[in-house]
Order: C-alpha cells, then sequence, then structure tokens
C-alpha cells in the first residue's frame, strides 16, 4: 500500500471528499465504483483515450499502486472537479492533475476524467 497524504480541502466538502477518492483511485489506491461511471463516460490520457464503463472500469482495476501520493489541491464547482499533487514511482516524484467531469452537479455519475502527469515533481 503506497503512503498516501490527503488533502486538507476536503474536511468539510462531500464533493471534495468524493473527487480525492476518485483521483485516489485512478492512482491504484482504492476502489472506482464502475456505477460511479456513466455508461458512456471517457477517460482522456497519455497513453490514450477509454471510452465506456466497463473499458475504463476494467483499466482502473488493472493499475498498480505508485509509491508515495500526495493530494496537495482538490476543488470542486457545479459538474466539474480537479486533484493534483505529486506522484511518486519507482524513485521518481511527477506533478499530476486529474479533472473531473460529472453529469450533474449533484456529482453522481462521471462524464469525462482527463489525467496528466509530467516531470518536475521533486
Amino acid at each position: 500500500m503506497p503512503d498516501v497524504i490527503r488533502s486538507p480541502d476536503c474536511g468539510n466538502s462531500p464533493k471534495n471528499a468524493l473527487a480525492e477518492e476518485i483521483a485516489l483511485a485512478l492512482m491504484g489506491v482504492g476502489a472506482l465504483p464502475d456505477t460511479l461511471l456513466a455508461p458512456d463516460a471517457v477517460w482522456d490520457r497519455a497513453s490514450g483515450a477509454l471510452a465506456g464503463r466497463d473499458t475504463i472500469a476494467a483499466a482502473v482495476a488493472a493499475i498498480t499502486p505508485a509509491d508515495r501520493i500526495r493530494v496537495e489541491q482538490v476543488a470542486t464547482h457545479g459538474k466539474a472537479g480537479s486533484v493534483s499533487g505529486r506522484i511518486t514511482r519507482n524513485g521518481e516524484t511527477r506533478l499530476y492533475c486529474h479533472v473531473i467531469r460529472f453529469t450533474t452537479a449533484s456529482a453522481r455519475e462521471i462524464a469525462q476524467l482527463v489525467s496528466f502527469e509530467h516531470p518536475g515533481g521533486n
């Protein structure tokens, strides 16, 4: 299990807490319930886009957790949210950001995920 440092931005915001849980699942920590994904959800990431609830759920389930994840900021508003911080794998620390677009402001289903990582996270 990786060392996870959670954001202080989630204490009073259930939607921020949900966004953080989704982002952690996208990095191999915890689960992303497939019922949270809209049937036609899309996950855009550097290795290519994935489309459909089952395809995304299978990809998330196959992720190997990182060594360390630091969640530095979580922000949600309306139908959107973002989670960013630093992730360490095999001794290399990178910056990451996951952008989440829900189908509605109630955040019951994910329509789109966009994930970025890049060097320079030290």
